[in-house]
Parts: structure tokens; C-alpha cells; sequence
């Protein structure tokens, strides 16, 4: 088997909807022809970790972790001055700082420099044929390529995001990131020899004269064992939609709650039957917009809670993120949603990826973003006659697409072509 080495920050056990990527891919190469080894952080903050999601790792998979260097060294330099001041105090008030200033090309910059060095060992100890780097961070894409310098080992980037700021609440930059980014995203897209995108309109959106001739889209999928037989809905009376994913400014459930709120202000009939269930950020929103009596916010859970809620939801409600990802992007979360067979309720532009995708599969009904009245009669309607007389059925060839082992394939192949044909210009 040819052998890949796989560079994600995001990866058990960081909670994080991009780690579902990188996780599920490795757990599946193996069954293409690729043995991955993992190089991932040592010791990420606990606040952002989920224990649990270590089970689902693939027995046998090999997980190299590398240190932040400022987390590696501070403790050390610390230790210089013990006899000054507590050492465990100076180590953490130097890392933050450290981290602080070192952000170029993001916030894990200072992994870059360890990593790169241990990742170098390992080819020395058992060559690889192949680099695959998933961003964000965009320290990785770094990684890979002063690796492949190194080495002479191809590698292939795939961008789950826009590395250049997509002017959304919560992409922010700094002065320097904007200022040196571009040059260094136009360093790793030259050395690269092949870039994978989520979505083709992704693909459109990166600058076409630095990318080599293997491009790539993967979509995110989903895996078909959270969600068994795809069981029937519940019977039930009541009309239940399940939202599941984070709030941040620009992407969260707000027009849904607002569309709440107006059918309460209307005095809306068959109201009671309306049951809203979310998870994944912290419970109050509700209740400020006057509609914690019919909104369950239940906070963060495990991925496992979190499927098990789609599946017995009646409907799944889908927003999607403002700016340029409103029509080229599509969240992991839309095709977790598809492999839950429940209907989808999308906020979501009419020309847009999200849409193209609901469309293709079935089984979406969907309203263009901030139109709140719009939402609501939809929502109305469903209190009145249920889902479904407004979804159709999906279409199970469509979605055949998108399982987790089916995509896995689709970058064995991209694997395969960068290793026969590494590196040529567009």
C-alpha cells in the first residue's frame, strides 16, 4: 500500500466540525490503498477537546503529535528563572504572549517550525509517497510544502475554507495576516502539486494562474453508520425541527427564531405542535427573543448526541454562512443532515452550492436568507399539515454520492495522480 502522510491540526480530540473531515478520511483511506499516518497537535487546550472522539478513530491508525513550540519551549525557559518567579506561571503568561504575536499565517503559526521537523523523521524512518494538508489552519499548508521541499515528496492541499479573508463577522484578520497571507498562500500554490476545494465555486475562487493542473473538488459527506437503515421519522403530533451546529456572527439559526417569534406574534393556529430542539452552543437566545417555550436549547454535545437528534427530528433546519460562502460554500452539517433522511428546511441563497445540492438529492424545501415572513409560512404550514406535504422524497442513487467512503475514494484518486504526475503548471 502506498503510504500518505496527513496533516490536520483538526483532529481528535479537538471538537471541531472541520476534524470530521480529516478523521473520516483517514479512517477510510486505508480501504483505498493509502496507509495514513496523522501528524496533529500534542496537547490542544481541553476547552476545545471532546475525549469521546477518540473512539471513533480507526484501530491502528498511526497519530504522530507534534508540540506548539511555544508550548514546548516556555516551560523551558521558564525553568531558567525558578528562582525568581513561579515557573508554571511565567511559562503560560509567556506562551499566550508568544502566540499572540507569532500569528502569521494564523493563531497555530508555532506549530509550524516542530512540526515540520518531526515530520521530516518520520519519512526518513519510513518514506512517504504522498503529503495531503487540510486547512484551516493554513500552518499546515506550510507545513506541507517546507516538507515537500525537504523531502521531495508531493502534496496536496485542500481548502475547506478561503484562506484570503472572506469579509464575514467571524473571519477576521489581522493587519500583518493580511499583509503577508497572500504571498504565502502564493509560495504554497506554486510548490503544490495538486489543490482540492470543497466545492467547484471554491475552486473558482482561488487564483486559477498559480494552480497546478490536478484540481480537485471533495464535498464533505457523511458516514453511513451514524445513521443505521436510515430509519422512518417518529409518529408523532407535534412537529419537531432540530438545529445542531454553532451561533457566531453570520451563520447560526437567528432567522429561524425570528420566524418563531413573528408566528407567536401572530397568534399563528396549531402553534403548540411546533416543537424546536437545538444544540451546540450555549443556551439564553431563546429566551431573549421571547420563544423559550417553544425552543429547547440544549448546549454543547458529543457528535453521537448530535446525530441521534437529527434522526428523530421531523425536519432539520440549515443556515447557512453570510459573504462569499452564502453561494460557493456547503456546511459539513448539509450532508450529515442528508444522511439522516429527515426533510431540510435551508436558509439559503437560490443560485448557490447549497442549493444546487438540496435540489439533486430531494427532500428540501428552502427560503432565501433574512427573508423572515418567508420563513414562517413555511414553518406554518408545517404546524398545520406536517412535513409532509411540503417535501418530497429523496433520491437515494443522488445521495449515494456523499457517504464518507464513497469521497475517501474520490482522494485515493487524487492521491494517485499527484504521486504519477507531481507538479505542473496550469
Amino acid at each position: 500500500m502506498k503510504k500518505v502522510l496527513v496533516i490536520a491540526y483538526l483532529y481528535p480530540p479537538i471538537f471541531n466540525s472541520g476534524t470530521r473531515r480529516s478523521l473520516e478520511f483517514v479512517n477510510h483511506l486505508p480501504d483505498h490503498g493509502w496507509t495514513p499516518t496523522v501528524l496533529t497537535v500534542d496537547s490542544p487546550d481541553p476547552q476545545h477537546c471532546d475525549p469521546s472522539l477518540l473512539d471513533e478513530v480507526r484501530p491502528g491508525t498511526r497519530i504522530e503529535r507534534a508540540p506548539l513550540w511555544t508550548r514546548h519551549m516556555a516551560p523551558k525557559i521558564a525553568a531558567k528563572f525558578a528562582s525568581l518567579v513561579d515557573p508554571q506561571r511565567l511559562a503560560g503568561a509567556m506562551e499566550w504572549r508568544v502566540r499572540r504575536l507569532w500569528n502569521v499565517p494564523d493563531e497555530c503559526a508555532s506549530w509550524i517550525p516542530l512540526a515540520v521537523e518531526h515530520a521530516v523523521r518520520l519519512h526518513a524512518q519510513e518514506p512517504f509517497d504522498a503529503i495531503y494538508a487540510t486547512g484551516w489552519p493554513w500552518s499546515s499548508f506550510l507545513i506541507a510544502e517546507k516538507v515537500s521541499r525537504r523531502t521531495g515528496v508531493p502534496f496536496v492541499v485542500d481548502y475547506r475554507d478561503l484562506w484570503k479573508p472572506a469579509e464575514v463577522e467571524w473571519d477576521k484578520t489581522s493587519w500583518l495576516q493580511r499583509r503577508l497571507n497572500p504571498g504565502l498562500e502564493r509560495r504554497v500554490l506554486r510548490a503544490a502539486s495538486g489543490v482540492i476545494a470543497t466545492t467547484e465555486s471554491f475552486l473558482g475562487l482561488l487564483p486559477r494562474e498559480l494552480l497546478p493542473k490536478n484540481r480537485f473538488f471533495i464535498t464533505n459527506g457523511f458516514n453511513e453508520a451514524d445513521f443505521p437503515a436510515a430509519a422512518p421519522a417518529p409518529a408523532s403530533a407535534r412537529v419537531r425541527i432540530v438545529y445542531t451546529g454553532v451561533w457566531r456572527p453570520g451563520y447560526g439559526p437567528d432567522d429561524l427564531y425570528a420566524a418563531v417569534r413573528l408566528l407567536k406574534q401572530r397568534g399563528t393556529p396549531h402553534l403548540a405542535r411546533l416543537q424546536i430542539v437545538v444544540a451546540g452552543y450555549a443556551p439564553g437566545p431563546a429566551r431573549e427573543y421571547g420563544i423559550d417555550d417553544i425552543v429547547e436549547e440544549r448546549g454543547r454535545v458529543q457528535h453521537a448526541d448530535a446525530t441521534a437528534l437529527m434522526s428523530g427530528a421531523s425536519v432539520l433546519y440549515l443556515p447557512v454562512s453570510k459573504g462569499v460562502y452564502e453561494h460557493a460554500s456547503m456546511p459539513g452539517k448539509l450532508f450529515e443532515y442528508l444522511g439522516s433522511a429527515r426533510p431540510i428546511l435551508a436558509s439559503a441563497q437560490a443560485v448557490s452550492e447549497v442549493a444546487k445540492t438540496l435540489t439533486q438529492v430531494g427532500g428540501a424545501r428552502r427560503a432565501d436568507p433574512g427573508d423572515v415572513e418567508g420563513l414562517a409560512d413555511i414553518l406554518a404550514t408545517l404546524c398545520q399539515s406536517g412535513p409532509g406535504a411540503i417535501f418530497s422524497e429523496r433520491i437515494p442513487s443522488e445521495l449515494a454520492m456523499y457517504t464518507r467512503a464513497s469521497l475517501t475514494g474520490k482522494l485515493a484518486l487524487a492521491l494517485d495522480a499527484i504521486v504519477q504526475h507531481p507538479r505542473s503548471a496550469a
